[in-house]
């Protein structure tokens, strides 16, 4: 968490505000958290799971930029300079990624797992820099325990007509630890009953009466 929120206070563009979500943590997240002082304000509240998590955080959100960083996570110091600036310069774009790459956790013995530490363009929440628009016209992200949150909420932004664009600059370096999500079976399976439901919508719609598949 620290390292994480050095990461943002670091930035060649500082965010003018830092919030940080205390989601029933039994971490010392929020402890951690305001030992920034003034510079980060911190909301606690019950477990609910990632997506309730970042909602909190939106509905106390001021500005007209958005980014979120999970508590493992680190930017680049120029991640939100690089992109507000290309926000600035393409008016007609919604959101703005960047490129990633993971790390080992220290806890990790490199030589007992596979470790692909390639750099490879991102569409995850890490990695966003979004307009306030963007957001409300997407709706919440989704909340519950053990589940996908971004990804469902990504593609209900897309369906809604938000454009994206990927930067070619390295902006996000993600943590891979034992407790990641995608080494969670639960969240694993979640996930591809959501890729499931949204491939039976699309083919249900593209059977639907006065359609051509």
């Amino acid at each position: 968490m620290a390292e994480a929120i050095k990461s943002a206070l670091a930035q060649t563009c500082p965010p003018a505000e830092i919030i940080v979500v205390d989601d029933g943590s039994t971490d010392r997240t929020g402890e951690v958290a305001r030992s920034f002082g003034d510079k980060v304000r911190c909301i606690s509240q019950e477990n609910r799971g990632v997506g309730a998590a970042r909602n909190t955080g939106l509905q106390h959100a001021r500005g007209s930029l958005i980014a979120l960083l999970d508590s493992d996570d680190l930017w680049a110091e120029r991640k939100l300079e690089l992109q507000a600036a290309y926000l600035r310069a393409h008016p007609e774009t919604d959101m703005v990624f960047c490129h990633m790459k993971p790390f080992l956790s220290p806890e990790i013995n490199a030589r007992a797992r596979k470790f692909d530490a390639r750099e490879i363009p991102a569409c995850n929440a890490g990695s966003l820099l979004a307009r306030r628009e963007a957001f409300a016209k997407a709706g919440a992200f989704p909340a519950g325990k053990n589940i996908q949150e971004f990804f469902p909420w990504f593609v209900r932004a897309c369906d809604a007509g938000m454009t994206h664009h990927i930067l070619p600059e390295l902006l996000l370096l993600r943590r891979v630890h034992l407790t990641n999500s995608v080494n969670d079976p639960q969240s694993r399976l979640a996930y591809v009953r959501f890729l499931k439901q949204r491939l039976d919508r699309k083919r249900s719609s593209a059977a639907a009466p006065g359609i051509v598949p």
